[in-house]
């Protein structure tokens, strides 16, 4: 038995679901977020759908300053009677002789597991791919991709300078309100660095990455479709983030370990995430630069240069070239990715797979062949992806380390700031 996945297009209303308060939705369903939305907002097309897949967030953490991707959804559905055919001006969705399957439409796909419901993507298809494999069996395949997508085609006209000494939650709101982007669709912490000013000039996804990158902080979109923006520190003070939520390891049943797929976890010792020298800088300041001699010498230069930032200070950016220098300068042995497969413990496993989310810390156990201790890592989850078919479903999650990258701390603040190799987390 795996989940029921819910699957609806909205060809009622198109792209903008608006506002409107959504009982069914685990997002906007609150009381006080909106006028009550019609029953026509969303077409249920679950009993059609052959295949989904989804993918959210960053497919693989290889840099120090992390950029998270689109997330995107592939859903194919059985298209035998041409309901999904744009070109068939009968079928159920046509309005005034135009057909409404288009581009464009919002698209949203769910799971209830137990009797609760998990929101696993939200965005806009992009295209219908309408394959005809034989006289009575024909298949359309969705392509979707989540709000960055919106917001990445938003071109903004400047406007004279704003925003002088704001922290960068504030800017992720005025980015998003410079483009009306609902306020029901965002999550969007303080923030912990102080930006520069702003003009609000060009799409709107680029200047929104990188305010995040200026803070060094997590922007994605969540599994119902809302913008998160977190701090830098948000790995620190939210407790998904700084304990572990889970422990997965191969010492079988009873042990108190989840099961994993052991062929499923990559394991990594390279050279990838190694950095002994880093330039830093902001629009319009001095590049501030650190190293490690010693590192250097050991495994020659290895460089990583930002100078687009937009902290207000020069001495932000010498402390994040400081920051990038202590966790970067050796290489570590770390664990990439991980298979969750539900067939293992179904009861188990089902809320861990569809519950997490990005930046969700867990503990990952193995114990080599041959013997010796086990590797034991504690992980943030970074990238989450979906395989669903009727019969059976997995689930990847791409994953950064969570020991060096605990060493964020106060940059800004010259006790708890100080950066010691020995304080790991």
């Amino acid at each position: 038995m795996i989940p029921q996945i819910i699957v609806e297009i909205a060809f009622p209303v198109g792209a903008s679901t608006g506002t409107a308060l959504q009982l069914d939705d685990t997002a906007r369903g609150k009381l006080d977020t909106g006028t009550l939305a019609g029953d026509t907002t969303w077409v249920d097309v679950s009993p059609w759908v052959r295949a989904v897949s989804t993918r959210r967030g960053a497919s693989r953490a290889n840099t120090p300053i992390l950029r998270y991707e689109p997330g995107t959804a592939t859903i194919a559905l059985d298209n035998s009677d041409r309901r999904f055919d744009p070109t068939n001006l009968s079928g159920p969705y046509v309005v005034a002789g135009r057909s409404q399957v288009t581009p464009m439409r919002a698209v949203r796909i769910r799971a209830i597991w137990n009797e609760v419901t998990f929101d696993l993507f939200r965005g806009y298809a992009d295209s219908w791919d309408i394959t005809w494999w034989d006289p009575d069996d024909s298949e359309a395949v969705v392509q979707c991709t989540d709000a960055f997508k919106v917001l990445a085609n938003n071109d903004r006209i400047p406007v004279e300078a704003v925003g002088d000494g704001e922290l960068s939650g504030t800017r992720v709101n005025r980015i998003l309100d410079s483009v009306d982007w609902p306020r029901t669709d965002r999550l969007i912490d303080t923030g912990d660095t102080v930006l520069q000013g702003t003009t609000l000039q060009g799409d709107a996804l680029t200047e929104l990455q990188l305010t995040a990158d200026s803070d060094l902080g997590e922007l994605y979109v969540d599994g119902a479709g809302r913008l998160v923006f977190r701090g830098r520190y948000g790995v620190t003070t939210d407790e998904r983030s700084n304990l572990s939520q889970a422990t997965f390891g191969d010492a079988g049943p009873d042990s108190g370990e989840l099961p994993y797929d052991l062929d499923g976890l990559a394991i990594s010792y390279d050279d990838q995430q190694l950095i002994n020298l880093a330039r830093i800088g902001r629009a319009n300041g001095t590049v501030q630069t650190a190293q490690d001699l010693a590192s250097q010498s050991k495994y020659l230069v290895r460089t990583f240069d930002r100078t687009d930032l937009l902290m207000a200070s020069d001495a932000d950016a010498a402390s994040v070239a400081t920051w990038i220098i202590k966790i970067s300068k050796e290489p570590e042995l770390r664990f990439d990715a991980i298979i969750i497969d539900p067939d293992l413990d179904p009861d188990v496993l089902y809320p861990q797979l569809l519950g997490r989310e990005i930046g969700d810390r867990i503990t990952i156990i193995r114990r080599p062949p041959g013997g010796g201790d086990p590797i034991k890592r504690d992980v943030w989850i970074r990238g989450i992806s979906h395989e669903a078919q009727p019969e059976q479903w997995k689930a990847t999650w791409s994953l950064q380390a969570a020991t060096k990258t605990m060493l964020f701390v106060k940059l800004d603040d010259p006790v708890a700031g100080q950066l010691d190799d020995n304080a790991l987390a």
